[in-house]
């Protein structure tokens, strides 16, 4: 399929206003329009509906944790008809014990003789879905196996047999325990297919009363259609043929596969989709796809990755969400523009409904854009039309990309055809994901309905951004609201205390610990037995519960471990109560820890050995320390026994370079402090050394050291700092989760940095020449109309998306040049270089206030870290750049 949007459009300049958009939906046609018809009697695909994912993975982790009234709230937001997004699939990740992306979700088999339909909160979220909405549909997919499965292969489909079995047992269970009729099922998320598993899949599903449950295809990419093309039987075994990230403008290989998949007459559903911050350009992204995906590719269903952004920050794709509720302590969440972007297909259509023929009420604009109306088959009087234009700069999802194309305004007439009752009236609701004004409206809010002339004719004036609903459906969609959420307060509460057996807390055995989120194994709630218990101080503790390697989407990456708290802290002391099952196992502690605990420390006691070790980085997965990564390590003094079924209690601490704590049931492991690296800033942890059932209990976070008292940033030294025409600088990161007035800043979704505490806006300066400087300045997005009206001088474009989760490039706009800082605080814009110059040393940390060492480092690649509003140079501990910097005021 050929792209429409041509080169020959001329580059686009957008001034209309939003009192301009609302009265043009009013005006009659006029000479010049372009005349679009709607024919109700053309209908052709059917509509399968808007979806959004939960897992893939743990993406819903933290909502369990909220009081139950803003839990309530959130769900309303995402599931209730005519209020929010009144999504309409709702997709859950199939447990598989092993990281999906953002944390593990525990499996319902641990092991073959082990069976549970109450771990983890997929079950409770779909049983709370369908209460809001009867109507909406489920659909479920594995992203890894546990261990047994494959019996040691590493592959699902060694053993069909077991697989099918496993996999029918999780929706027999979402059946029979809960009521759920589960309408999908995937195969295995973004790997290969396999011809003899899916047929036996579909067989047992039959065997054992399921065959209205529809099997997808397989949710990864458009090569698997070549291959059922070549086996009916495969072929007849697959309902729906579920692509993620599919391109709308293929080429070559990637289109004979496309063609092939349309070829196979089954629907075709981009079965993941977006994977986009939130934003505004978030929502652009999804508005176009939402619309162009039935357009150019004949796409009947599109599932956003992900649902709600109720994962730790720091952690990968944060925030590629419909809303965001990350903090389960204060009861704030954020409803994002994605969600109403969502809202403007589900609240005006529903599955089943069809699609109109391109060029019979679906298309592109003449002007770019696309178009498309779904009409109710059993009462063509009831039609939905959605028209949305986006530009290039905002149109662009993280994957795949986009072609060049250019935009325009446009005024539009259309016409309904003959077939079909009058029109009396149409409803219409508006947004504009390009404009970025401080006065813009909300997105999704309705305008003065639309009265069709005799000839069944109506007008819109689309300007660039421009989203519209014109529907027939006058009553019942809403901007749903329960008010202003609760402040934001996204520094974790400390101190932390949990023992796990408190009553108010209520846990269920087999859940995870409030605010812990599993990265590697499944560390769940369980009784201990009188014995066992009788060492620690309660009748439930978390356990380990993964009994060997599962079978993973991707690599497992080190040991079992769980993480707590914030990506920003350094200075934090984790104490805890262990028991080992056997000897050689360990018990961990860890602080400033990555998500894949390859960086910050650790100290692990080993059963039996009496042996205890500091490590940068988690252990090894080994019965003994080391040898890599090995601060120091020896034996449990003064005659002391680490024994295997026995608590213990550890207790570590990390205060700047030294580690200040280390102590086993209140011995210290070793004399005085041990040198350490100052970089490294993470979550803290409990782990252990392999696939052991290791319980902990009583744990406790706090506060250490001296730098939670003030921000560490040095004060400001210009009496201009924040004030317009202040310079900007890079200085030591604020620490501890602490926000600072001089590092604090906001993305703003046309590409301009804004500082907090002044509103101001990052300017390059001297006109953008190599070497200049930045500086505060009023900002110029807020000022204007459209977002192409942003100044040059503070527009530094970067992968929205990626720039919370590694380090990206940010290109002013003004002279094509990179953001570019080094140690000795300088700021400016600056070519590309072919690598950063190397820091002297690693250990040598340098200092802001003593000035850098002669080979000053350079970078050019930034993170944002949402939590504290800080723009660093780093994302994971690195060597060459020493401590954190941060773009500040000077």
């Amino acid at each position: 399929m050929m792209m429409l949007w041509s080169a020959k459009l001329a580059l686009f300049s957008v001034f209309a206003t939003m009192s301009l958009v609302e009265s043009a939906v009013s005006k009659r046609s006029g000479e010049g329009n372009t005349t679009l018809v709607i024919d109700r009697s053309k209908q052709t695909l059917t509509f399968d509906g808007i979806g959004g994912l939960s897992g893939g993975g743990a993406t819903s982790r933290l909502l369990v944790d909220y009081p139950a009234e803003k839990q309530s709230e959130i769900l309303d937001y995402l599931f209730k008809p005519n209020f929010g997004a009144a999504v309409q699939i709702l997709k859950v990740e199939m447990g598989g014990d092993a990281q999906s992306t953002d944390g593990v979700e525990p499996s319902h088999m641990h092991a073959p003789d082990d069976l549970s339909f109450e771990r983890g909160y997929e079950w409770w979220l779909m049983v709370e879905a369908k209460r809001r909405n009867p109507a909406i549909k489920l659909y479920t997919l594995p992203w890894a196996f546990p261990g047994w499965v494959g019996q040691g292969s590493g592959s699902p489909y060694t053993h069909p047999e077991l697989t099918a079995g496993y996999v029918v047992r999780w929706i027999e269970g979402a059946r029979d325990r809960y009521g759920l009729h589960i309408d999908y099922v995937g195969v295995w998320n973004e790997r290969p297919s396999n011809g003899t598993y899916v047929k036996l899949l579909r067989r047992t599903l039959d065997a054992r009363g399921l065959q209205r449950t529809q099997i997808v295809c397989n949710d990864g990419f458009a090569d698997i259609c070549e291959t059922l093309s070549k086996d009916k039987e495969y072929a007849a075994a697959v309902d729906i043929i579920g692509l993620h990230y599919p391109s709308d403008y293929p080429t070559g290989s990637d289109a004979r596969k496309r063609q092939a998949c349309l070829e196979l007459g089954k629907p075709v559903w981009a079965s993941e989709e977006s994977s986009s911050y939130d934003d505004l350009n978030g929502a652009a992204c999804w508005a176009r796809v939402m619309v162009s995906h039935a357009v150019l590719s004949s796409f009947t269903a599109s599932i956003i990755w992900n649902l709600l952004g109720a994962y730790m920050e720091g952690t990968n794709w944060f925030g590629s969400s419909l809303m965001n509720a990350v903090e389960p302590w204060s009861g704030n969440y954020q409803l994002m523009p994605v969600l109403w972007a969502t809202a403007h297909v589900t609240q005006f259509t529903e599955i089943g409904w069809r699609y109109l023929a391109v060029g019979e009420g679906s298309g592109e604009l003449p002007a770019g854009g696309f178009y498309t109306t779904l009409v109710d088959p059993a009462n063509p009087a009831r039609f939905t039309l959605h028209v949305v234009k986006v530009g290039r700069d905002h149109a662009s999802c993280t994957r795949p990309s986009l072609p060049s194309f250019n935009v325009t305004a446009e005024t539009v007439t259309f016409r309904l055809g003959a077939a079909g009752e009058p029109v009396r009236r149409l409803a219409v609701w508006y947004s504009n994901f390009e404009d970025f004004s401080a006065k813009a409206a909300e997105p999704f809010r309705r305008l003065a309905d639309i009265v069709p002339d005799a000839q069944g004719q109506f007008v819109l004036t689309v300007p660039v951004g421009a989203f519209y609903t014109v529907s027939t459906i006058t009553d019942g969609p809403s901007h749903g609201s329960h008010g202003v959420p609760p402040t934001r307060s996204p520094a974790f509460p400390l101190p932390y205390t949990d023992n796990f057996d408190d009553p108010s807390r209520r846990y269920a055995v087999g859940q995870e610990a409030r605010y812990f989120t599993d990265q590697v194994g499944a560390f769940e709630v369980h009784e201990e037995t009188a014995a066992a218990a009788a060492g620690s101080t309660g009748r439930l503790v978390m356990r380990q519960m993964v009994p060997d390697e599962p079978v993973a989407w991707t690599e497992v990456k080190g040991v079992p471990v769980s993480l707590i708290g914030m990506r920003e802290w350094q200075d934090v002391r984790v104490r805890v109560s262990v028991r080992m099952p056997a000897c050689g196992v360990a018990g961990c502690v860890g602080v400033r820890v990555d998500q894949d605990f390859a960086g910050g420390f650790a100290l692990c006691v080993y059963a039996c050995t009496n042996t205890w070790a500091v490590s940068t980085g988690g252990p090894a997965r080994s019965r003994a320390p080391g040898p890599k990564g090995v601060v120091a390590s020896g034996q449990v003094p003064r005659g002391g026994v680490v024994a295997a079924g026995e608590w213990a209690e550890l207790s570590f601490a990390v205060v700047d370079d030294r580690i200040t704590e280390g102590t086993f049931n209140g011995t210290a492991l070793f004399n005085g402090t041990l040198a350490v690296r100052s970089l490294d800033f993470g979550f803290a942890a409990i782990a252990t050394n392999g696939w052991y059932e290791v319980a902990f209990g009583n744990v406790t976070l706090e506060q250490v050291g001296p730098r939670w008292a003030a921000p560490l940033s040095a004060p400001a030294s210009s009496p201009r700092a924040g004030a317009v025409g202040a310079p900007l600088c890079a200085r030591p990161c604020t620490t501890n989760g602490l926000t600072s007035a001089a590092d604090e800043w906001e993305l703003l979704p046309g590409f301009s940095i804004r500082n907090v505490a002044s509103q101001l806006c990052a300017t390059v300066s001297e006109g953008g020449r190599p070497g200049a400087g930045l500086e505060l300045s009023v900002c110029s997005e807020l000022q204007a109309v459209r977002g192409h009206q942003v100044s040059p001088a503070q527009q530094f474009r970067n992968d929205y998306t990626r720039v919370r989760n590694e380090v990206v490039s940010f290109t002013a706009a003004e002279g094509g040049l990179l953001l570019t800082g080094n140690t000795d605080g300088q700021l400016t814009v600056a070519a590309a270089a072919a690598a950063p110059a190397a820091a002297a040393a690693a250990a040598a940390v340098p200092s802001f206030a003593e000035g850098a060492a002669a080979a000053a480092a350079v970078w050019q690649k930034w993170a944002f870290f949402p939590s504290t509003g800080q723009l660093r140079n780093q994302y994971v501990a690195d060597l060459h750049l020493g401590y954190p910097m941060c773009l500040s005021t000077c």
